[in-house]
């Protein structure tokens, strides 16, 4: 298992879930790094200052101490750290890439690295929240994403799979579902779309296959969201888009409404829809694997499945 760095690069918990699973993973013999930081006086919404974050997560990137960066949770304040990292000095000096774990706010981090650097990424767990159990360290049965993150830092995996469900999908000649295969990026999405005209989201996403999450956003505003990668030209040439859990929506909308993927759906057109109840703001939240290689396939008895791996990445980065 390689050495985990432990950073937070967003909030901080309001009760600090992070020292048991430190234990955890001291008990399980895994090695990890995690140096605290100050609270900021002045902005209560994030773990730090923006400048100490962003200096220690240069620090993470750089070392050759950590294989691993782990987020401890989401929240706000990652985009804050986007102009102030040296990317440049990513790029030269980074003995290899570093491969960043974490979702919700995390999805910043995740599209810059891979815009800016080409590095892949994990959008999974991260374990100072409540969605990672405690004790799934050492008993995957408690915290089965837990153990399939484990597995992929430790190596024992290249990838992994989840189930999915049709929404809309064009047909090959009318014979049934088509095959989709691409390459994987996402994220939560509000955070993602936020980042639209900024140097830090790809500004070309053909022969993707897409994932997007997100919580606390009323499906009003997730169309509005929708309207955005559209008129910016984002969807053209991507494969598919897969949507995860929406939770949240708002009062009286149950969390993962069927109207609002039936919508989202339809404003797509021909590129294939499907949903996922397997990531997002829950638990458990399967691993994907940000620039991973990914297949859509469909069987017999109507299952479908996406299956990713690190075997063949794409490039992020522009050359």
């Amino acid at each position: 298992m390689p050495t985990i760095r432990i950073i937070r690069t967003s909030s901080r918990e309001q009760q600090d879930l992070l020292p048991a699973k430190l234990k955890e993973f001291e008990q399980a013999g895994i090695k990890v790094i995690f140096d605290d930081l100050p609270v900021d006086p002045d902005w209560a919404y994030v773990s730090a200052p923006a400048e100490l974050r962003a200096s220690l997560l240069t620090t993470a990137l750089l070392e050759i101490e950590s294989t691993v960066v782990m987020c401890a949770r989401g929240g706000y304040g990652a985009s804050d750290l986007l102009p102030l990292l040296p990317w440049s000095d990513l790029r030269k000096k980074a003995a290899s890439p570093k491969l960043l774990v974490g979702f919700s706010d995390t999805s910043a981090l995740h599209s810059a690295l891979w815009c800016q650097l080409g590095w892949p990424g994990i959008h999974g767990p991260m374990p100072a929240t409540s969605l990672w159990p405690e004790g799934a360290i050492g008993d995957h049965s408690l915290g089965p994403d837990v153990g399939c993150l484990l597995n992929l830092l430790g190596g024992r995996i290249n990838g992994s799979s989840l189930g999915l469900e049709h929404l809309e999908y064009p047909t090959d000649a009318g014979s049934g579902p088509i095959e989709v295969e691409g390459w994987l990026f996402g994220g939560c999405f509000s955070v993602l779309t936020n980042l639209i005209g900024t140097p830090y989201l790809p500004e070309n996403l053909e022969g993707a296959i897409l994932f997007f999450e997100d919580i606390g956003e009323h499906p009003a505003r997730l169309g509005r969201f929708l309207n955005q990668w559209q008129q910016a030209g984002l969807l053209r040439g991507v494969k598919a888009i897969v949507w995860g859990t929406l939770t949240q929506l708002g009062q009286n909308i149950p969390d993962c409404a069927d109207f609002v993927y039936r919508e989202l759906a339809r404003r797509v057109g021909d590129i294939p829809s499907y949903r996922s109840r397997d990531f997002g703001h829950v638990a458990p939240n399967w691993p994907l694997g940000i620039g991973a290689h990914a297949r859509i396939s469909h069987g017999k008895k109507g299952n479908v499945i996406l299956e990713w791996n690190f075997a063949q990445t794409s490039s992020g980065a522009e050359s």
